[in-house]
């Protein structure tokens, strides 16, 4: 059998492990357009004052020696014959007998009016290389985005010394997670530490002027060194996009990682996969899923049987003091029941969000011990209307809670509830 990976992230990994607890030798390859090693994204901050790779690498070498994994890595797939299963890369075909897509994704750059300069992005070695060279001769750096990288990315360049203004469209940091409070706490951290924070902005135009960059907003105008654009991702599709693959936001996959083509899967910042909270597909770029995806695929893809848990939104980051963990669905609907608990003074902040007596959201601030029995109950679908309460106040844990309540969690984690 012979196996191939297009991408070298998470994803990727995931599926080498899950192929190989299948199968020990059926022939692996992994073509990446990065001439690296798999790296955590989460930690490419650590990059800007760096270029020790070793230290934010996911897998190292010895990981693909010991999986029998031949990679061919700095090489762009340019197109896929999928009916003959072949792949076409710069300058050689590769045949394959199952694939895996797990291209990622890549930054979204806006196009200002009036800017002909670089705009830089921040989704992985490349860029956060390229952002940390230019550095040395720019102070004032100006940030497009207020989400996780914008918010976080912010917090490590004012760290460094740099003077920081990030410019959210928004009425707040983090507001895609669809809670006000959230963003009104973080804001207030953001300010606190340093960073000029812009709301409810639109760049309208930009030129350099000098050794300057003179940015144009709807009622002002700002100087800096430099643009960093961090206003989400996309995902990595345009080898496919004439293909007869799904495609949504991403490719689309069912619960076992399988698209619509045969022998082809889709894991990872790519994939599409459906959503029974929201009751549609959503593309959920974060780790766990990636990771999870890959390795359901991988098992699928040699053999086995593997179904993937339920899909939603989780993160988890702590932006200067802050800690916070989100998960599930935050923006309630009409009928749905909200509980939250605010402590200014310690800066704690806790929502639940419940449907028909199930808990289908989460966010924690401040105190974030009770994160992985939350996270359990959503994934098991558990009914908490007795003991809601509870759970908002921290007066709760594993093994005070209902003896029916904690079975059905043991039986979570064995797949036992479908």
């Amino acid at each position: 059998m012979k196996y191939v990976i297009i991408g070298n992230g998470t994803s990727a990994v995931g599926a080498i492990e899950g192929i190989r607890s299948m199968d020990q030798k059926g022939e692996i390859i992994l073509i990446s357009k990065e001439n690296c090693i798999s790296y955590s994204k989460p930690q490419l901050y650590q990059m800007l004052d760096s270029d020790d790779l070793d230290k934010i690498s996911y897998r190292d070498e010895e990981f693909y020696v010991k999986n029998n994994v031949s990679k061919i890595l700095g090489r762009s797939l340019k197109s896929v014959d999928f009916n003959k299963k072949v792949l076409f890369l710069e300058k050689e075909s590769i045949h394959y007998d199952k694939l895996l897509i797990a291209t990622g994704a890549k930054a979204n750059i806006p196009d200002l009016k009036g800017f002909s300069g670089e705009i830089y992005s921040f989704t992985n070695i490349a860029e956060a290389n390229n952002l940390r060279k230019s550095l040395d001769n720019k102070n004032q750096i100006v940030i497009l985005g207020g989400g996780l990288i914008g918010a976080k990315l912010s917090e490590y360049l004012v760290k460094m010394g740099k003077e920081v203004t990030l410019i959210v469209s928004s009425k707040g940091v983090l507001s895609s997670l669809g809670d006000e409070k959230i963003s009104d706490i973080l804001n207030k951290e953001i300010l606190e530490n340093g960073i000029k924070l812009l709301l409810s902005r639109k760049v309208v135009s930009a030129k350099k002027k000098d050794s300057k960059i003179e940015i144009t907003l709807d009622d002002e105008k700002i100087m800096c060194d430099a643009i960093v654009s961090c206003k989400g991702v996309k995902p990595e599709i345009s080898p496919f996009e004439k293909t007869e693959l799904s495609i949504g936001r991403g490719i689309k996959v069912d619960d076992h990682m399988k698209t619509n083509i045969d022998d082809v899967y889709a894991a990872g910042d790519v994939a599409e996969i459906f959503n029974p909270l929201e009751n549609k597909y959503l593309n959920i770029p974060i780790l766990p899923n990636a990771f999870n995806g890959g390795y359901c695929a991988g098992i699928n893809m040699s053999g086995g049987e593997s179904k993937i848990d339920t899909i939603y939104p989780m993160n988890s980051l702590k932006i200067f003091d802050i800690q916070m963990i989100t998960m599930g669905m935050l923006n309630p609907e009409k009928n749905d029941e909200v509980l939250t608990l605010l402590d200014s003074e310690k800066k704690i902040y806790k929502k639940l969000v419940i449907r028909e007596g199930k808990l289908i959201g989460a966010a924690l601030l401040g105190d974030v011990d009770r994160a992985g029995i939350l996270n359990n109950i959503i994934r098991s679908n558990l009914d908490v209307e007795s003991i809601k309460e509870d759970l908002l106040n921290n007066k709760i844990n594993f093994y005070v809670l209902p003896r029916n309540v904690r079975e059905d969690i043991i039986k979570s984690y064995t797949g036992e509830i479908k």
